[in-house]
Parts: structure tokens; C-alpha cells; sequence
């Protein structure tokens, strides 16, 4: 929920003065602020860590798709009950409820077909503003519930969630590898490991000179009062300690933000039921839809209908046919840039109507306004830019249709996921030139966050499909001393020894890795790779056996042995 600044609305709410009651501290109450929005970190990460726990063995991929759908796309649909079902909300945002969802569904397919860099880019800066914005506004909220509303105050509040939110990314060495290929592949200049390292210390000494600010503002507050509130103080340890921690303790990336997307969620959802609760009991003149479901005893209705919507998340990963599936992920992006856009306006905690929803006491009592966003700028010239700039994008896609995403991400399969036993490269100049880049961009980022795992083993790969395999052994023999028992650098080792026909010291490799595997994925690709190492031996009752474990622990890769057979019969 952001604070900025809004204009008066003739609400009905408005117009019947509520005492101020400094007193009242809480959102809703002791026990539903630490469980639903103060506590909620420390209840929620222990439960999912479990779950992927050795003991349990939920895959992290099972965890991010249950997340993104029942969580991430679920809480998305309050919003929209606010947004669609408040009437008064509704006439007042009209033509941005009206024409956005539209131009964003059509929106989705040219950057998905085309630009699916510039899509990741949209959605992962979006998000982290977001996510810090909703914090700021809680922190904002629990200050004006005990009439601390110093503009000085609001300012080191956005500064710590700024910061705190951004400098975990600077840091984990697979969040910079992800930042720096998407910074590269939308035409950014090369960064140095030298340059990032500055970036880095010098992240950390102004996030220092802003925490020594915020306590030391924090005291002077104290001491001249209102008195900050200390459920601020919590929610800001709280929230901003969970998203360091994912990001710094957490080995799995999906999993680290599936942690923190469940702890953004539920503390969204409940403040927007018990937002809409105190609006509808207030005021009379709200659509039907919305006073019939924010209602006392409803509240299983309220988390089924988030359900069902969030259900939608499972249905593209599922359907077969690829342009019905292609249209659930249009109305997943959709529903998401929609949820990011509409929180921008909706909740600003300055709108009158909202203070008095949120059980604000007085219209003295509203968190200050960043001086930055005083500055009277129509809304659609804001929005200029971006349509120019997409505009002028898609058009060019018109006269000149790059290659596809799909077809970049076969190629991406075929030259940097697997390895082919050989440097085959592409006839077509277009495929040729975008998988020399990919090479050139692997190698960058590689050379940049020499820390990073997945990008050592990827420019790895790529190397030796490149004919580079004496420095791919090297580079993988070096990740491996780091990582001594990961099951995707044991495996590629063996691979690239077993094409360049040192069979023994590939089985080694091999055996090495399905006894360190983890997971059924890694269980399965091990087992497969001991059996076409027992197949090219002319050990076929071997192979064939491996080829059955392989197939308990995942059934694709039946296409894998199937090319294989297929493959020995031609010859």
C-alpha cells in the first residue's frame, strides 16, 4: 500500500468525524496483527521449510507452482472485488478499470513471442516495488494509528523498505546472475566484477547510514513525540529480516521466494477483508457484490473465491493444447501487471475514504506524502512513455518479426541445457548469431558472479557444445570443489567425458551422482545416464534396468531412451 498523495472523494464516510484514539494501535487486534501481518514469517517459513525438507521431500518446483497459484495469482483477486465491486471506487477510476485489462491481455503476446526479456524485466522490477511499497504502507499505518505522521519520518520509513528490499539482490550471487543476463540481453552495458563489487559496498554503506538514520530519527521521535509506534518497529524486523533471510540463507531461489510470496499474501488478504468490512459497514452506497461477501460470517467465502481464482494458475501448465494454454498465462500476466498497477492507486493511504476504513482516528492522523509525488502530472502523460516505447517496439515486430521465444528456447535446450557430444552450430545466420550472444552474454556473467552455480554450469555447457572442452572440465572441476556433491556438475563432467571417450571415468562421475542425488529429477538423469553408458557398452541388460529406474522416478524422460533406441536401430 503506497502513501502518496490523493485527492478528496465525496464518500459518505467522510463527511461523520470519527475521535481521534491514539490508543488504538492495532489494525484489528493483538491476535490477528501477529498472526496475519506482524508474525506471520515466523509461523509460515518453518512450515515450508519442512515441507522441502529430506523428511517430507516436497520439490521446490511443487512449492513455487502451489505459491504462485493459491498465493501469488489468488491474492490478486481482492483487489479486483475492491476495484470492480466498489461503486463509488469504480466511477471514479472508470477508464483505467476499463481499458487496462484489455490493452494488457493484448499486450502479452508480443512480449511473450517476442521480448520475453523485456517481460521477465516489466515483472521482477514491478514486484520488488511492490513488495516494499506494501510494506511502507503498513509500517505508514501502524505510525498514523499513534499519531506519528512526520514527514521526516515517512521518509527514513521508504528509505529503509527501499533498500532493505534491494540490497539482498546485489548480494546473492544467484539473484546478480539473473539481474546482470537480463540487463544484458536488453542491450545494458557490461558491468565488470570490479564494478559490482563497488555497487555492492556501496549498497551496504548507504544501507548502514540509512539504518544509523532511521534509529536515530526514531528516538528523536521518541523524545518529542507522538512516539513512533513499536509495532512499526516489529513489522519492519520482522518482514525485512524474512526477505534477507530467503535471499541469503536459502539455497533454492523458487523456494526462497515462494517463502516470502506466502508472508506478502496473507498479510494482503487480511487487510483487505478487514479494509472492505469496515468500508461496507460505513458506508451503504457500495455495489451489491462487495456488501454481500465483506461480511461477518463470510470469511470462507471470501478465502474460497481466492481459491477458485488461483486455481486459474494451474490450469496453463496442465492444458495440452499450446494456444489454450498460451491464454491462461495471458490472464495470469494479466491479472498480475493489473494487481501491481491497481495497488498503486487504490489504497493510498492519504484518500480520505481509506483513512477511515483503516480505523485512521482524524485526517490528522494521515501518513505524509514523499515531496516528489506532489507534482500534478495527469495521469495518462505519466503512461506516455511506456506506450510510446512499446508501441514502437511492437510495430517494429510487424515489419520485422524477430525470432520467436519459443524457437530461442529450444535452442537454449538444445546448446546450453544438454550436451550434444559434438559443436554442431545452427546453418540458419539467425540462429547463429543469437546463440553466439547467449555464448558472449553466458561468458560475461560467468566472468561477473564467478560465485553463482547455475551460471558456471550453463556458460559450462555451452562451452563444451562450443568445442571448448578442455576449459568446460576445468570450470565444471572447479565448481565442483565449491559444490562437491551436486548432481548436475557430476552428471555434465561424466557427459563430457563420456563423449570424449573416457567411459571409466565417466561411470565414476555417473555412480558419484545418483548416490548424491537428491531429488527424483536428479535420481532419474543419473540412472539415465548410467544406462546409455551400459548401452554403448553392449551391456544391455544393465541399461535396460537403469532405463526402468529412470522411468519410476520420472516418466519423460521415456523420450530420451526412446531416441536412444530408435537411435541404435538406424545404426
Amino acid at each position: 500500500m503506497a502513501t502518496v498523495p490523493a485527492s478528496r472523494v465525496n464518500d459518505p464516510a467522510s463527511n461523520s468525524p470519527v475521535a481521534p484514539n491514539p490508543s488504538r494501535q492495532w489494525i484489528v487486534g493483538p491476535w490477528v496483527d501477529f498472526l496475519l501481518i506482524i508474525l506471520t514469517p515466523l509461523i509460515s517459513t518453518p512450515a515450508v521449510l519442512l515441507l522441502y525438507s529430506s523428511r517430507v521431500g516436497v520439490s521446490a518446483e511443487t512449492i513455487s507452482v502451489i505459491v504462485t497459484a493459491f498465493f501469488a495469482l489468488g491474492h490478486h483477486l481482492p483487489g479486483m472485488m475492491r476495484a470492480y465491486g466498489d461503486r463509488e471506487l469504480f466511477l471514479r477510476f472508470y477508464w483505467r478499470f476499463v481499458l487496462t485489462p484489455p490493452l494488457l491481455f493484448v499486450a502479452y503476446f508480443p512480449l511473450y513471442f517476442y521480448h520475453y526479456d523485456l517481460y521477465r524485466a516489466i515483472v521482477l522490477v514491478w514486484a520488488t516495488w511492490h513488495a516494499l511499497m506494501q510494506l511502507y504502507g503498513f509500517v505508514r499505518i501502524y505510525d498514523a494509528k499513534v499519531g506519528s505522521v512526520s514527514a521526516v519520518t515517512a521518509y527514513w520509513d521508504w528509505l529503509l523498505c527501499l533498500f532493505g528490499f534491494v540490497l539482498p539482490q546485489l548480494i546473492r550471487p544467484q539473484q546478480i546472475a539473473v539481474n546482470l543476463a537480463l540487463w544484458h540481453s536488453l542491450g545494458g552495458p557490461q558491468i565488470s566484477s570490479g564494478l559490482l563489487q563497488a555497487i555492492q559496498w556501496g549498497g551496504l554503506a548507504v544501507f548502514t547510514i540509512v539504518l544509523i538514520g532511521f534509529f536515530t530519527n526514531y528516538l528523536i521521535q521518541c523524545y518529542r513525540g507522538p512516539k513512533p509506534s513499536l509495532l512499526k518497529l516489529a513489522m519492519l524486523f520482522t518482514t525485512l529480516g524474512l526477505w534477507w533471510f530467503v535471499m541469503t540463507y536459502v539455497d533454492n531461489l523458487l523456494l526462497s521466494v515462494a517463502i516470502f510470496d506466502i508472508c506478502h499474501d496473507v498479510q494482503y488478504l487480511a487487510i483487505v477483508w478487514l479494509f472492505n468490512c469496515r468500508r461496507v459497514s460505513i458506508n451503504p452506497h457500495l455495489g451489491h457484490f462487495i456488501r454481500y461477501v465483506f461480511r461477518r460470517g463470510m470469511v470462507l467465502l471470501y478465502l474460497g473465491l481466492i481459491t477458485a481464482y488461483g486455481a486459474l494458475g494451474l490450469v496453463a501448465p496442465l492444458v495440452l493444447d499450446g494456444v489454450i494454454s498460451r491464454i491462461f498465462y495471458a490472464i495470469m500476466f494479466t491479472s498480475t501487471i493489473l494487481h501491481y498497477y491497481f495497488d498503486g492507486f487504490i489504497w493510498k493511504v492519504r484518500d480520505q475514504a481509506n483513512v477511515v476504513s483503516l480505523g485512521i482516528a482524524s485526517e490528522k492522523n494521515v501518513s505524509p506524502s514523499l515531496q516528489w509525488t506532489k507534482l500534478r502530472i495527469p495521469h495518462f502523460v505519466k503512461w506516455i512513455p511506456a506506450i510510446g516505447m512499446l508501441s514502437l517496439l511492437f510495430s517494429e515486430d510487424l515489419l520485422a518479426p524477430p525470432m520467436t521465444t519459443s524457437h530461442k528456447n529450444e535452442l537454449e535446450k538444445f546448446y546450453a541445457q544438454s550436451l550434444m557430444g559434438n559443436s554442431i552450430l545452427p546453418k540458419d545466420e539467425e540462429e547463429r548469431s543469437w546463440i553466439y550472444s547467449q555464448y558472449d552474454q553466458a561468458r560475461i556473467v560467468a566472468e561477473t558472479v564467478p560465485q553463482d552455480r547455475n551460471t558456471q554450469l550453463r556458460f559450462a555447457i555451452l562451452q563444451a557444445n562450443f568445442g571448448n572442452n578442455d576449459d568446460a572440465i576445468q570450470r565444471l572441476e572447479a565448481l565442483s570443489e565449491h559444490f562437491p556433491d551436486d548432481s548436475d556438475i557430476l552428471i555434465t563432467l561424466g557427459g563430457i567425458h563420456f563423449y570424449r571417450g573416457n567411459a571409466d571415468v565417466a561411470l565414476k562421475y555417473y555412480l558419484n551422482a545418483l548416490e548424491n542425488a537428491k531429488t527424483s529429477r536428479h535420481r532419474a538423469l543419473a540412472n539415465f545416464k548410467l544406462g546409455e553408458h551400459s548401452w554403448f557398452s553392449n551391456n544391455k541388460d544393465d541399461a535396460e534396468f537403469r532405463f526402468a529406474e529412470a522411468l519410476k522416478y520420472d516418466p519423460r524422460i521415456s523420450a530420451s531412451i526412446d531416441l536412444l533406441h530408435n537411435r541404435s536401430r538406424k545404426q
